[in-house]
């Protein structure tokens, strides 16, 4: 390969969406290195612009869209590569934009070498759902994301994403748990397990009936986890979402015994409203959801339920938006998303009537966030003055310079400390709590030279 060759070879990726595009984008990255491209921290200097997209959001969509054409203009002689679930059902528009030279779908990112440069890569390892990507490390993070499956079974009224990221697939146990165990001795503290529909991990590998008649007992996320927390190593794993279907009785017993596996549970709820959860076809009802809480609270009384709320649900009357009020200030989640909704072609709730107005959605957006933010509070406030095991981040916090990380139960905390703290964990105590932020202090710690 000569140097004029390596000179068209520098790529630069950006990376829109979920947890999921994240470690795609990682492996992409690490596929283009062992092939010889060369990647580019300066955007403006590349040859080759890789867009890993989302499509959750006409937002996302509109994002993916200005992003081709920035590219473009910044360099006109450069490719664009556009991939992730965008393409997946919008390929022929964005084929149209200026500079796009190549459309990869989500299933042939394992190729985006052999795609860029066919010549020299068909000697390099592929990757596909047959042969899953995977990754050694993980760029600029102190958490490494571990991608265990891809596609959805549910069938949510508003949302794109089976429609972009197909069937079930998931990745075998023995390449999780090799993988796991690689980013563990690589010096990883916290692996955050990420996929589409999470909580179905391994319902593909054994249907039922097909399981009844040998005598096998169908697999489950929990024989993941088995095998995850007998990996050696000092790390701990964190489960990044789950749909409230698969919270299990044995799967809350299971965290409630283990060492490893992190005090909070990502839980969509998207509605505080039977009516609205109906509509949007999520099979539980909020009495139902109350009580998943509740029992999870019951086994582990410290643990953190971040959630999902969406606002401005075609047909969301005003008390179907304080239903959904009053049940967070109800459930008390110790954070919350909130998103408005986004009409998507090709879902169920597109074609529903009763959408609502931008105005409106804005507002109910606003009056759920100042709730959520008190939720937080209130939680958080429980931990005053009590140590918290935090993994310190590789990089302080912008606006006040100090240190800052996440504890076991998901409470970001600023506080004082010397740069030998980062990247491990740390002891630290809130001290202060203010709307948006946690404040602690350093517990004195042998292995770092100066505590502030």
């Amino acid at each position: 390969m000569n140097s004029q060759t390596n000179l068209r070879k520098r790529f630069y990726i950006h990376t829109l969406g979920c947890k999921v595009n994240q470690y795609e984008s990682q492996a992409m990255r690490e596929i283009l290195l062992r092939a010889g491209f060369k990647e580019c921290i300066a955007k403006e200097i590349a040859d080759i612009y890789i867009i890993n997209t989302c499509t959750v959001t006409h937002h996302a969509d509109r994002e993916s869209r200005y992003l081709v054409g920035m590219f473009h203009r910044i360099n006109p002689g450069a490719k664009i590569v556009v991939t992730g679930c965008y393409v997946e059902k919008n390929a022929d528009e964005i084929s149209f934009l200026p500079g796009v030279a190549h459309i990869v779908k989500n299933e042939e990112k394992g190729r985006i070498a052999d795609i860029l440069d066919p010549q020299p890569a068909a000697s390099i390892p592929q990757g596909s759902f047959d042969a899953p990507l995977t990754i050694t490390g993980f760029k600029d993070r102190t958490k490494a994301f571990v991608k265990i499956q891809d596609g959805c079974e549910n069938r949510c009224s508003y949302c794109k994403v089976p429609l972009v990221r197909g069937a079930l697939k998931s990745k075998p146990l023995e390449k999780v748990v090799e993988e796991a165990s690689l980013l563990a001795a690589s010096g990883f503290k916290e692996l955050v397990l990420v996929g589409i529909c999470l909580g179905a991990w391994g319902r593909d590998f054994f249907p039922s009936e097909a399981a009844a008649s040998v005598g096998l007992k169908e697999i489950s996320l929990i024989d993941l986890l088995k095998a995850l927390d007998a990996v050696p190593g000092d790390f701990r794993i964190r489960l990044s979402s789950i749909e409230p279907k698969y919270v299990t009785d044995e799967l809350i017993e299971f965290i409630a015994k283990s060492k490893n596996i992190c005090r909070h549970l990502h839980i969509p709820l998207q509605s505080g409203d039977d009516e609205i959860l109906r509509r949007m076809n999520r099979p539980y009802t909020t009495t139902e959801y109350r009580e998943l809480i509740g029992k999870l609270r019951l086994a582990m009384e410290d643990i953190a339920i971040s959630t999902d709320v969406m606002v401005g649900f075609p047909g969301e009357t005003d008390a179907n938006f304080s239903n959904t009020v009053n049940f967070l200030k109800s459930i008390v989640p110790a954070r919350t998303h909130i998103f408005r909704y986004s009409r998507r072609d090709g879902t169920a709730a597109g074609s529903m009537s009763g959408e609502i107005g931008e105005e409106t959605a804005k507002k109910r957006y606003y009056d759920l966030k100042t709730v959520a933010l008190m939720a937080a509070y209130i939680y958080k406030e429980k931990f005053i003055n009590k140590p918290l095991e935090v993994l310190v981040e590789s990089k302080r916090d912008r606006q006040s310079g100090l240190l800052t990380g996440y504890s076991d139960n998901y409470i970001r905390i600023l506080f004082n400390g010397p740069d030998a703290a980062m990247k491990n964990m740390a002891a630290v105590k809130i001290e202060e709590l203010t709307m948006g932020h946690a404040l602690g202090r350093l517990c004195k710690d042998d292995r770092f030279a100066e505590i502030a």
